[in-house]
């Protein structure tokens, strides 16, 4: 019986090519080779970068659907970080992604207490510290039921 094996860098994706017995009774829906009996779609699969020896931000290799993600696109970082970090609050994920694909990449210190100068100035008023968060001063009564 003739074999033929199909041999990668990644060792779960090594195959043995075989010819199928004649006799074997073939079950419907495979094509004669065994049968694999967990199914794995293509989309799980990320493939990890190695880094360069002088990187010094990131500690682990970074997978390579994050590297995909362009300067800019941070629709896309938000949506790769609720794929990958579910749990992840959607203001953190926010955050995360304007960090890392937007414009709080290269936000520095002075930067930032400018811009909170120029909404103060333009708005009268300081900025929300995040959506939907409202901070109010005065007595309140808080009631657990």
């Amino acid at each position: 019986m003739p074999q033929h094996a199909i041999v990668t860098d990644d060792p779960r994706l090594n195959y043995m090519v075989v010819t199928p017995e004649p006799e074997a009774d073939v079950p419907e829906g495979c094509c004669g080779l065994c049968p694999n009996t967990t199914i794995t779609n293509i989309d799980k699969y990320d493939y990890y970068v190695p880094l360069p020896k002088d990187e010094s931000v990131h500690k682990e290799p970074l997978p390579m659907s994050f590297l995909q993600i362009k300067e800019g696109d941070v629709e896309g970082g938000i949506q790769w970080y609720r794929q990958h970090y579910p749990k992840l609050p959607d203001e953190l994920v926010e955050i995360m992604a304007r960090y890392n694909f937007g414009d709080l990449k290269y936000a520095t210190r002075k930067s930032i207490k400018n811009n909170t100068k120029k909404y103060k100035k333009k708005h009268k008023e300081s900025p929300p510290l995040c959506k939907g968060l409202t901070a109010s001063k005065g007595k309140h009564i808080v009631t657990f039921d």
